[in-house]
């Protein structure tokens, strides 16, 4: 069992997750720019494994400009939360893919639900809705490790943006609430670098957004 975090070669990029398990799985896609680094270092990973899933925390382009090089090379399913109806659309106002001067990602999106959980063998991946900073954000809580896949919901010192189409401050405020109530070991954000004290990470979040703790 293991996570193989692969950071973004340039800055119009996100984390990608390698997940290992009995089963494996990508969280995140990564940009189009990054999408040949990306696959090499997945398949460097997966050391010679198939690929069961991708799963997207979000919408945005700089998550998912990467998909359409990991379902070619790996022939994988593709899930998302809410935002999987604009991933399949290729709904550019959600996407941003114009603001990136992407290429539309159009690729069948199966959705998961609050609640739904992704047994990998040895990590068991709980879909948590968290919206805020798209409507249909999700974040992943591993239910045996307590580790979680954020997304761009809450990073190491910050918080996601919330003045994107779909983006709520109110909503992302609810989001924070709900994850300040588990417990986090470590966080595996969309952005910048993992923790091993998520519960910190969200709660320096909250001071962010000024919430009362």
């Amino acid at each position: 069992m293991a996570v193989h975090a692969i950071p973004p070669s340039y800055a119009f990029g996100s984390n990608v997750f390698v997940i290992v398990g009995d089963r494996t799985a990508v969280v995140d896609a990564g940009s189009e720019g990054n999408s040949s680094y990306t696959v090499n270092k997945v398949r460097e990973a997966l050391g010679g494994r198939s690929l069961d899933m991708l799963i997207l925390t979000h919408a945005h382009y700089d998550h998912i400009g990467g998909v359409p090089a990991i379902v070619d090379e790996f022939g994988c399913t593709v899930y998302a939360g809410k935002d999987a109806r604009a991933i399949a659309d290729a709904d550019s106002s959600v996407t941003l893919c114009d603001d990136f001067d992407g290429t539309p990602v159009q690729v069948e999106v199966e959705e998961l639900a609050d609640g739904d959980v992704i047994d990998l063998g040895g990590h068991r991946l709980r879909v948590m809705d968290t919206p805020g900073h798209t409507v249909g954000e999700i974040c992943l809580y591993d239910e045996k490790s307590s580790d979680l896949f954020s997304g761009d919901v809450v990073f190491k010192t910050g918080v996601g943006r919330t003045d994107l189409p779909t983006g709520s401050s109110a909503d992302m405020a609810w989001s924070l609430r709900r994850l300040a109530n588990i417990q986090i070991n470590i966080l595996y954000p969309g952005h910048g670098s993992c923790c091993t004290d998520g519960n910190a990470s969200v709660r320096h979040a909250m001071r962010i957004m000024g919430m009362e703790q």
